[in-house]
């Protein structure tokens, strides 16, 4: 049974956001997720929110159509759970670029078990709920950072669970998955898109991966999703996309107790040598 309030809609375990389809039932969309049999040439972006899904899906989907060009579709025409009409995603001709952001016990069961092309894009968690922190102001929010701090970065009341939990699972139970780290696509742009075309087995020109780096320059794409996207929605998705912006905001106190929360959550993982190293 779900249950919705202004935090958003309380369901097997979790707050998830009040789209349409999870308003009405919760239940039959992610069941409609997990059970999509889907097509041999699916694609299906997936990440905790505010890790970058938007600027990866317009690099895929450069690579995919093997063009250098913005498109006029949005990423929310394939996310899976925010599409109001479902049958709007059989629709999508092929190759499909699905996205979504629900957790790893909720993907399309036959896309995992058939191997299909899955994509997972993960981001500094402290640098990823201060972009939630933001961009919940895009929907009348007044919270203060410690009160969003005490809530969402320490608590669980994030969309989709904790960051740390769902990172954690992901990491253990996927396989055979393209993990692609934000601050990589950053930094060197071109090198990670080039890796990721040999994961999709698609052959893209050295100039042709060069000009899509270029394109998909974060602040070209924010100017390109207000000037090209065909969208009546007033929310902004890109903000600043800087990396470290989290020192902006976490308090010195703040920051030694997510690190600590951080090593014993993810003991063991590769994440705790790149986002939380241990000083000497």
């Amino acid at each position: 049974m779900a249950d919705a309030n202004k935090r958003g809609i309380f369901f097997d375990g979790i707050y998830l956001p009040t789209f349409k389809p999870l308003l009405e039932n919760p239940e039959v969309r992610l069941n409609a997720i997990k059970n999509l049999e889907g097509r041999s040439d699916d694609v299906l972006i997936t990440a905790f929110p505010r890790s970058g899904t938007h600027w990866l899906w317009e690099i895929t989907y450069m690579l995919l159509s093997q063009e250098d060009q913005y498109t006029e579709k949005t990423k929310e025409t394939a996310f899976l759970e925010f599409v109001d009409d479902w049958s709007n995603i059989e629709k999508i001709p092929s190759p499909r670029l699905l996205n979504t952001h629900v957790p790893y016990r909720w993907l399309p069961l036959q896309h995992i078990a058939k191997q299909r092309k899955i994509l997972h894009v993960i981001r500094n968690p402290k640098d990823v709920f201060v972009s939630l922190f933001h961009f919940q102001k895009n929907f009348g929010s007044t919270e203060d950072w410690d009160s969003f701090y005490k809530s969402k970065v320490i608590g669980s009341g994030t969309n989709y669970g904790g960051w740390l939990e769902y990172e954690r699972t992901f990491i253990l139970e996927s396989k055979n998955v393209h993990v692609i780290f934000y601050e990589d696509i950053k930094l060197k742009p071109t090198e990670e898109i080039k890796r990721l075309a040999k994961f999709l087995d698609v052959e893209c020109s050295d100039d042709l991966i060069a000009n899509i780096a270029e394109k998909c320059e974060f602040d070209k794409l924010k100017k390109a999703h207000l000037t090209v996207k065909k969208t009546e929605s007033k929310v902004q998705h890109y903000r600043k996309g800087e990396i470290g912006d989290w020192k902006n905001h976490f308090t010195v106190a703040q920051n030694e107790e997510f690190d600590d929360l951080f090593r014993t959550k993810m003991a063991g993982s590769l994440l705790c040598s790149k986002y939380c190293p241990t000083t000497s």
